[in-house]
């Protein structure tokens, strides 16, 4: 079951709920106040994922050719600022 994250507006009690995902909870455990709970959103995780096309060889020669130029751009940078 997916956890939720609620809050009071009443109260401000924040806390984190597992339930089903078409369960909504509404009143406030904390203060007693009915209705005053609302489920605060969250991010959900996506992942890029290469299409058929890709092959894993190439995903990994781009992948280390982009952390050398990152390296490098880095490099650059620390050399700037031991020469000031």
């Amino acid at each position: 079951m997916p956890k939720y994250a609620y809050k009071c507006k009443e109260c401000d009690h924040a806390f984190e709920a597992v339930h089903g995902m078409f369960m909504k909870l509404r009143n406030c455990d904390e203060c007693g106040t009915d209705g005053s709970l609302f489920r605060i959103p969250s991010a959900s995780f996506t992942a890029n994922m290469p299409s058929k096309d890709d092959k894993p060889g190439q995903i990994v020669k781009d992948f280390i050719e982009e952390a050398r130029e990152e390296v490098q751009k880095e490099k650059e940078r620390m050399k700037e600022g031991l020469d000031k």
